[in-house]
């Protein structure tokens, strides 16, 4: 094999274009095995989704139990994710014809039972998953939920609100850090506000 310091400086280019083409192959290539393998998984996950409704207080156990999850939220906020009946994460690109090129954008799917502690709803959030230099980041849109009332003094949405730019003060301060450190503050998380929003958004999205 002709060594590296034989190659003249015109012929090392043409072997790093040649190096540069392969690897936009093989990105090429990964990338439509991994569509093709959301699109295969697709109607499996739609099937255990509906055997994990049946199943009571199931997400409650997973993400009580999990170290991961308890780190990234308030401890008190395990009594409401007791009433979590579906988590659902959803990738257009499975059954849609969506761009090739947003083929990691998903959406997760939170659903609470009826209880005296939080109201029934369902709320889906959606993530954009962006490409640079220094790798894959997700960034999100901001979406509504129903604080449970004990705590919907804590929402820091509300806070900011209630008070319309003014100077918090002692009582609100402290209730904004708290709110912040809750699970349900992460459903207004977008990863593009480091130090202003929910802490770990990313790391509790890829749980």
């Amino acid at each position: 094999m002709t060594s590296r310091e034989e190659l003249s400086n015109e012929e090392l280019s043409a072997k790093l274009t040649e190096l540069s083409e392969w690897e936009n192959q093989m990105s090429h290539t990964e990338k439509q095995l991994e569509i093709t393998r959301l699109k295969k998984v697709h109607p499996l996950y739609e099937k255990r989704r509906e055997i994990l409704k049946s199943i009571p207080k199931f997400w409650y156990i997973v993400l009580a139990e999990g170290d991961e999850f308890v780190e990234y939220v308030n401890l008190d906020d395990l009594k409401y994710i007791e009433f979590i009946d579906d988590i659902y994460v959803y990738y257009p690109i499975a059954d849609t014809d969506v761009s090739e090129d947003n083929f990691k954008d998903f959406s997760i799917t939170i659903s609470f039972a009826e209880s005296e502690l939080i109201p029934k709803q369902t709320v889906t959030k959606h993530f954009k998953t962006i490409f640079g230099e220094e790798g894959e980041k997700i960034t999100s849109e901001p979406v509504d939920i129903i604080w449970p009332t004990d705590i919907e003094d804590l929402n820091p949405r509300a806070i900011k609100q209630k008070n319309k730019g003014k100077q918090l003060s002692t009582e609100d301060k402290k209730n904004y850090r708290a709110g912040m450190r809750s699970f349900f503050a992460w459903f207004q998380w977008t990863g593009e506000k480091p130090g202003k929003e929910f802490r770990n958004g990313e790391d509790l999205t890829n749980l």
